[in-house]
């Protein structure tokens, strides 16, 4: 039968996907709950927005004036489907009454409710005794009674809401009353109880939340946790709508052995620009003799024409201990300086000019003012290049920078190098030859005894890179390669003790440094050489995928003259024969294990300066385990232990130990625990990490509690993992 023109049956049934309803959407990571029989979800049908189709056993039309229906009834309206005992429509006044149990399919939610009415034209109605169902958040709920005050505007009476499965109640939200508003996008609870395992963690008397996508100010998840430095440590973050292209977090921090700290973002947004201003300030610190504590960071991109862009991107610190006492590991904590930088950048398609300005705070107690690193006041640099069709290319690099320091040599400094080159690939072959000219000039102030002195340095370089490229087929058909390669470079020498070093020092030695002439980085020194590497790389390339197997590299330079230049004057010349052996592998030895390994090796003293090695071992989704060692002599020798490990279908270990073989010590010790239902997630660690190099540790607890498809309890573990165990923040996937 059909009835017009009728509007929607139950609007006030379909709405109930309120706020609970309207949550973030379920965390990605965790399994999927099972759902309700498919059964739940029958066939739905499309009518207009005028037309409502009614099935029953038994219907009854009175004069145009009211139609009843009972007996199986089921009826249908604009994509929903409603199945009731009795239905009774009132035509003239346009109302829908129910009675008994009933069921609102609408999309993938699913409403049982009891008896009900509700009048079309003012959007007005009441449902009693509710259960539902939402299917693509697998979430589920109940709620005493709804009410409709007019569009929109939903008034719901002991609600409650979960993404547990029938018959696992791990976690439920309650609440005694749930105003929603679809105009203003909000909702309003009272007297709201959060429960894990039947245990009240959290209650609030009153609770204001978006129950739609548009941006609402409000109070975010709270973080907890505690170290031995700070304490207790607490934070609860506010967000601030302010309008549509600005908003801000605030997060008052609770500290117990240090204070109240106040952390902020605030966020821009222009059509042609954004930022973000960072601020934290904690007063009167307890454990810095009361003084203040702050740090300031604005980053901020702006397009001002097409072609024109400015970036800054700068910090302040009140003094050289913040990021150590608020730092997350010894190297953030232990940074040497905090960076200042605008960058003006205009660039086309050959060529691109940047204006800099460029400042340094320096953190490192240990440095005096003659050694902080020099300030870019201001600093402008061109590139350009272009490449032809014929296999000619042309390069020019030119920098005009300005060096300021406090007690040192200060001045001006021009550096220009063009460049012209020619590359040609054949089938199994490639040859590059390149020269350029480098001329850089000084401009000194009178902090030298020889004050205004004016200093210029000119110089060629030239190289010839070439290789080939041999191939054949493996017996099990993959495709092994041997690429023999040779480089020639050659730059004559120029006395340079004369000239300061404002930014330039040792380039450090790799593989790659084999085709390069340049021993130095920066241009206070262009270092001599006459040279010619040998080098060979082998790979293994699997012949379904295309993917390396192995890839095999190694390679040497000979010195044919000794090289003079120094970046100090007292340091002796290099006169050396032979480069390191510099060689680098990649191999993937099956689906589940990977290796990489670089390593630098003195042939004279057998020994190795420089070495890397990495495994990586992944038999399944939710297993990974990392295995690393590095070395520089006489710095760093360290190894490396990470991974996730499942010890039963729910429960997984996590682990980091990052040790110094140099020191005997330890850099970082991380265990812990996750537990993971399809509804909750519960993750334990305990941490001991190396704030600075002089051995100061600081202990760490780690709690955070998910409750999937509404909210994490945080205390930054997600972060700590992801940053510490390589491959960890790809295991979302693996739920």
């Amino acid at each position: 039968m059909k009835v017009m023109p009728l509007r929607s049956v139950a609007p006030a049934l379909a709405v109930l996907s309120l706020a609970l309803a309207a949550l973030p959407a379920r965390g990605e990571y965790l399994s999927s709950c099972p759902l309700p029989p498919e059964s739940f979800w029958p066939e739905l049908r499309t009518l207009p927005p005028d037309v409502i189709e009614i099935e029953a056993d038994y219907v009854e039309a009175i004069r145009s004036e009211q139609v009843h229906a009972r007996g199986d009834v089921r009826l249908f309206a604009e994509g929903r489907r409603l199945d009731a005992d009795f239905v009774d429509l009132f035509i003239p006044a346009r109302t829908v009454e129910t009675r008994g149990r009933s069921r609102l399919f609408d999309g993938d939610l699913l409403i049982e409710a009891g008896a009900g009415h509700y009048q079309l034209d003012d959007d007005v109605g009441e449902f009693s005794d509710i259960d539902y169902w939402l299917q693509s958040r697998r979430a589920r709920g109940s709620a005493d009674e709804a009410a409709q005050d007019g569009p929109g505007r939903i008034r719901l009476a002991a609600g409650s809401f979960t993404t547990c499965p029938e018959g696992d109640d791990s976690w439920w939200l309650t609440a005694g009353r749930i105003r929603l508003d679809q105009e203003s996008g909000r909702g309003h609870g009272y007297d709201v109880t959060l429960r894990f395992k039947n245990v009240p963690i959290l209650y609030t008397p009153y609770i204001n939340f978006p129950i739609d996508d548009r941006r609402q100010s409000g109070v975010l998840t709270p973080s907890f946790g505690y170290s031995s430095k700070s304490g207790l440590d607490l934070s609860i973050p506010w967000y601030w709508n302010i309008a549509p292209n600005y908003d801000a977090t605030l997060a008052p921090r609770i500290l117990s052995r240090r204070g109240l700290m106040l952390e902020s973002e605030w966020r821009y947004l222009r059509p042609r620009m954004g930022g973000t201003l960072d601020l934290s300030y904690l007063p009167n610190d307890r454990l810095a003799d009361d003084e203040d504590r702050h740090m300031v960071r604005w980053r901020h991109q702006a397009s001002i024409r097409p072609g024109l862009a400015l970036r800054v991107d700068a910090t302040d610190v009140s003094d050289q201990s913040f990021f150590k006492d608020f730092g997350s590991d010894v190297f953030t904590s232990s940074t040497p300086v905090a960076e200042r930088r605008a960058d003006l950048i205009y660039s086309q398609p050959n060529w691109r000019l940047t204006g800099r300005v460029q400042d340094f705070q320096s953190l490192d107690p240990t440095l005096s003012p003659g050694n902080e690193p020099y300030r870019r006041l201001p600093q402008v640099l061109l590139q350009a290049g272009q490449g032809l069709d014929s296999g000619l290319f042309w390069t020019l690099r030119s920098e005009l920078v300005r060096f300021d320091r406090r007690a040192s040599v200060t001045g001006t400094r021009f550096d220009l190098e063009p460049e012209v080159g020619f590359r040609q690939d054949g089938g199994g072959y490639f040859i590059e030859p390149r020269l350029s000219l480098r001329h850089t000039s000084y401009e000194l102030d009178d902090a030298l005894p020889e004050a205004g002195r004016s200093l210029s340095r000119t110089l060629p370089r030239a190289s010839v890179d070439t290789g080939l490229v041999f191939e054949r087929i493996l017996d099990d058909g993959a495709m092994q390669t041997l690429e023999p390669r040779l480089f020639y470079g050659y730059v004559p020498f120029r006395d340079q003790d004369d000239i300061p070093r404002f930014d330039t020092g040792e380039r450090e030695f790799s593989f790659d440094s084999l085709f390069t002439t340049q021993r130095f980085v920066g241009a206070d020194r262009v270092g001599d050489t006459h040279q010619v590497t040998t080098a060979v790389t082998s790979r293994v390339i699997d012949p379904d995928t295309g993917t390396e197997r192995l890839s095999v590299s190694a390679g040497q330079i000979t010195y044919l003259d000794d090289r003079r230049v120094r970046l100090r004057p007292t340091d002796p010349p290099r006169q050396e024969n032979r480069s390191d052996l510099a060689a680098e592998a990649q191999a993937r030895f099956s689906p589940n294990w990977r290796g990489r390994a670089s390593i630098i090796f003195d042939t004279d003293r057998s020994r190795a300066p420089l070495a890397a090695v990495g495994f990586s071992y992944n038999p399944q989704k939710r297993a990974l385990l990392n295995l690393g060692y590095r070395l520089r002599e006489d710095e760093i020798e360290q190894t490396d232990i990470s991974g996730f490990w499942p010890l039963t279908d729910r429960l997984q270990a996590v682990g980091r130990w990052n040790y110094s073989l140099l020191d005997s010590r330890n850099l970082e010790l991380l265990a812990g625990l996750e537990y993971r239902t399809c509804c909750y997630g519960l993750q334990v660690a305990l941490r001991r990490h190396l704030t600075d190099f002089d051995g100061e540790y600081n202990n760490s607890i780690y709690f955070q509690l998910t409750l999937d498809g509404l909210t994490r309890l945080d205390t930054g573990l997600d972060n700590l993992l992801r940053e510490g165990i390589s491959g960890y923040g790809t295991h979302e996937d693996r739920y």
